[in-house]
């Protein structure tokens, strides 16, 4: 009856030593498997992430083109409205300088 005993406690023992290398085996394993699921999702958002800022870059580029070309319209918009006021003024000026060279009394 020891003898049986003993041979079913190894038994237990042997099984329970094997259920915990699977069960080791088993962990390790999923270890790996999410280790690599978690480079994956890294690589994907790294991927989408430079995708994404790829075309906010685009759409930067773009608005900056039509601010610039907006700024260069006003600009020169503002130039022809300074050179126009420049001559609808220059007979004035003309006249001014002249009675300042000439010295004319100034008009009132």
């Amino acid at each position: 009856m020891a003898k049986e005993t003993m041979r079913v406690v190894n038994e237990a023992e042997q099984k329970a030593s094997d259920t915990i290398q699977q069960a080791k085996e088993e962990s390790e394993r999923l270890r790996r498997e999410a280790a690599d699921k978690g480079q994956q999702l890294i690589a994907e958002a790294v991927k989408e992430a430079r995708k994404r800022a790829g075309i906010l870059l685009g759409v930067a580029k773009a608005d900056g083109e039509k601010r610039k070309a907006a700024i260069q319209k006003e600009a020169l918009q503002e130039q022809e409205q300074l050179r126009t006021c420049a001559q609808s003024r220059q007979e004035q000026v003309a006249r001014e300088a002249e009675r300042i060279v000439l010295g004319h009394p100034r008009r009132r």
